[in-house]
């Protein structure tokens, strides 16, 4: 099920604001932060630097909604950390600990943005290095990924996201960049 902005963005805003570690928006939600266009989504993913006692995203959860009653499930998924918090708006918040040599946050250090939207500070991806890793995905390109980025293709840096590339699967990312700006 994929949740309209109106919902997944207040809960992003509350719940962001309320963290009291330093947490990188992670996933489509990075095309919100940067450019402020917001898709449907299934969730709100973040990103962060180490694995944390799950108590921190309770409290952070509980702070940001004045509620006592928290469900949230820790799982490890080939070496990767994942929280996942389900809200009473439907939206879950996944928050994601990959190990450190895997992590965009490692890979992509030079691309981590500090922006503001809508009267709240974020830590972000850049585009470019969202595009290198949606390239990336394990399971393949994806077309919901190819769809959103011809949308914002003006705005991209695409020879910045070919330098990037180089630190992934550059022949992946070249395909990426085909499908973007191929006629549909």
């Amino acid at each position: 099920m994929k949740f309209s902005p109106s919902i997944w963005i207040p809960v992003l805003q509350k719940f962001y604001k309320s963290l009291e570690i330093p947490v990188v928006i992670y996933g489509s939600q990075i095309i919100y932060v940067n450019l402020g266009i917001a898709f449907e989504s299934k969730d709100i993913d973040l990103l962060i630097y180490d694995v944390y006692p799950h108590t921190v995203f309770v409290n952070a959860y509980r702070k940001a909604f004045s509620e006592e009653n928290v469900r949230i499930e820790v799982f490890v998924k080939n070496r990767e950390t994942i929280y996942h918090l389900f809200t009473k708006y439907g939206v879950s918040i996944e928050i994601f600990a990959p190990p450190k040599e895997e992590s965009p946050l490692t890979l992509f250090a030079d691309e981590i943005l500090f922006k503001e939207r809508d009267g709240v500070s974020y830590w972000t991806l850049s585009l470019e290095a969202y595009a290198v890793i949606q390239a990336n995905r394990k399971e393949g390109i994806r077309d919901i990924d190819v769809s959103r980025f011809r949308l914002i293709k003006d705005q991209i840096n695409w020879d910045k996201v070919i330098t990037l590339g180089r630190k992934m699967n550059i022949e992946r990312v070249k395909e990426f960049i085909k499908l973007v700006n191929s006629p549909t």
